[in-house]
């Protein structure tokens, strides 16, 4: 007769644990195998695990945690293993050796502390003879030093994982208690652990945050054990003393596995830096992930790594690939965000003494918008990608700021004319015509009707025939293009000061007669009473810096 267990879904599981179906192990020189079905009950929001007997589903959840330990918990990166410190005893060999030390990936580490770890050894003053002449001399001979402060002989590589009790047998008598997460009554509970859900760091932390200084809430074990596969469903990067960390949610069972073929850990988004372990997103030469510092841009560059995985994947073994084939492979992808909610949670939280401080916390749920955005974008001919980079501005956290106003729907107008002004003012090359037609299309999606086409490119080109206009100026006076561009630097700071219309009017009449630029009285008596002077203005400038930029910088972009 099979022995079945449903562990339930609650509102933070993560599917971490949907990926694991049938597994085999290699342990103490023995070949593990488990014959366990795993079942996905969307119903019941619920994944079933049949299996023979109790005891074998107990080994099968066992093998599975220890499997996770391993790879998040207990690792060691290439410098400790290039420096072994660990003095180790191997009882079967009788030899003593050094053994690289470990440490947590970055997101455990949140929650790992120093009396976090445990190791099996023997303190030096229970060493007997022979064995303690041998130490002595390893240790003289390799400088090493025994482990922690009771000086362990240690008999194998410590572990910072916690112990979990799996399939317990219930007691028959007792308080029944309520899970703090799933709701179950139970008499075998649990207080919560390191971590249990990326939610509570331990059970005195717990305490502090209850504001009646009663007991911890408590799990039921199965809550406790899938809350440790939260990590596998985590993508992280960590940056010097900061770390970000990305959930891909819904609250639908099926969905959420579903997502996390798409955005996590069964995704080729997720790759794994096997040297350092300090992320496992981002590691390509090329990826926008690298760059980022702040959860807007790591937000935005997530998402848009997904997007030239769907690019790859729709073109990949076709003979004949073309714009329509790319639509409907794009659109299958919207199609299965939007059948049930899609979230994507973004943690950002820097190292504190002794614990860690949450900066900030974005839950985005936009993801159809951004895709189509996105895909809008790339078939207008803005490269997304290059926009991004040419974002950046070292000691100002603009690229932050105008990103997080894209994804939240709001105007970037005056952002990034206030950005592109000061790079182009200091000769910074940035990409200049790849901004300008991306500000262009995004306002005029996000305004919709509140300003036209033909009034924003009346602006633009206005900008544009200014600094042409002085070009040709220069050289009718022999003067060399770098002289011209000198002087309407000037120019172009003071048209940019106008506070309002008038000033901004009698600007471009001085304009006028310095340059030969011929304004269309159409502006000056109609089209600046229509707008919105100071968004006019903006694009006025825009497009005289689109142009300067490539005159400066010898790459005509128009």
């Amino acid at each position: 007769m099979e022995y079945s267990i449903a562990l339930r879904r609650h509102w933070w599981f993560d599917a971490g644990i949907a990926g694991l179906y049938s597994i085999s192990k290699s342990r103490d020189d023995r070949l593990l195998e488990f014959d366990v079905e795993v079942k996905v009950d969307s119903e019941n929001q619920a994944l079933t695990f049949e299996g023979k007997d109790t005891d074998t589903l107990r080994a099968y959840f066992e093998t599975c945690y220890e499997i996770l330990a391993e790879r998040y918990w207990n690792v060691s990166t290439i410098k400790q293993k290039e420096n072994p410190e660990l003095v180790v005893y191997d009882k079967e060999k009788d030899e003593i050796m050094l053994m690289p030390k470990r440490n947590p990936t970055p997101v455990v580490s949140l929650f790992i502390g120093a009396r976090s770890w445990q190791g099996e050894g023997i303190p030096y003053g229970d060493i007997t003879e022979p064995l303690k002449s041998r130490v002595d001399e390893f240790l003289e001979k390799t400088r090493a030093k025994l482990w922690g402060s009771k000086k362990l002989l240690l008999l194998s590589q410590p572990v910072c994982h916690q112990k979990l009790t799996i399939l317990p047998e219930e007691k028959k008598k007792g308080k029944t208690e309520v899970c703090c997460v799933c709701g179950k009554h139970s008499l075998y509970m649990i207080e919560v652990g390191l971590p249990s859900f990326l939610l509570f760091a331990s059970s005195n932390a717990t305490k502090s945050f209850n504001s009646q200084g009663k007991n911890p809430a408590k799990l039921c074990w199965e809550c406790e054990f899938i809350s440790k596969f939260a990590i596998e469903s985590a993508s992280y990067k960590r940056t010097n003393d900061s770390i970000f960390v990305i959930q891909v949610t819904s609250p639908d069972i099926d969905k959420l596995i579903e997502m996390q073929k798409e955005f996590g850990s069964l995704s080729e988004l997720r790759m794994l830096d096997d040297k350092y372990f300090y992320a496992n997103i981002g590691l390509e030469e090329d990826s926008l992930i690298k760059k980022c510092s702040a959860p807007y841009e790591l937000l935005w560059a997530f998402m848009e790594e997904k997007y030239s995985l769907l690019l790859k994947e729709s073109s990949e073994g076709e003979e004949t690939f073309d714009d329509v084939s790319a639509d409907n492979f794009f659109f299958e992808f919207i199609e299965k965000l939007s059948k049930m909610p899609v979230q994507i949670y973004v943690l950002y939280a820097t190292d504190s003494g002794q614990t860690f401080l949450t900066k900030n916390l974005v839950l985005y749920d936009e993801l159809g918008y951004f895709y189509r955005l996105i895909h809008h974008m790339k078939k207008s001919g803005v490269n997304t990608r290059k926009l991004f980079s040419s974002l950046y501005e070292e000691k100002y956290d603009f690229r932050e700021k105008i990103l997080r106003n894209v994804l939240r729907k709001n105007s970037i107008l005056r952002h990034i004319e206030q950005f592109a002004f000061r790079m182009v003012m200091r000769d910074q090359r940035i990409s200049m015509g790849n901004i300008l037609k991306f500000t262009i299309e995004y306002e005029q999606i996000i305004r919709g009707d509140e300003k036209n086409k033909e009034q924003i490119e009346t602006a633009v080109n206005l900008g544009k025939q200014i600094v042409i206009q002085a070009v040709e100026t220069a050289r009718a006076e022999n003067e060399n293009e770098k002289q011209a561009l000198k002087k309407i630097k000037g120019d172009l700071y003071q048209l940019r000061k106008s506070r309002t219309k008038t000033d901004f009017i009698n600007q471009l009449n001085n304009l006028q007669f310095r340059y030969g630029i011929a304004v269309s009285k159409n502006i000056l008596d109609g089209i600046l009473e229509e707008v919105d002077f100071e968004d006019f203005r903006a694009y006025c400038v825009l497009g005289a810096l689109n142009v300067y930029n490539a005159k400066n910088n010898k790459d005509k972009e128009d």
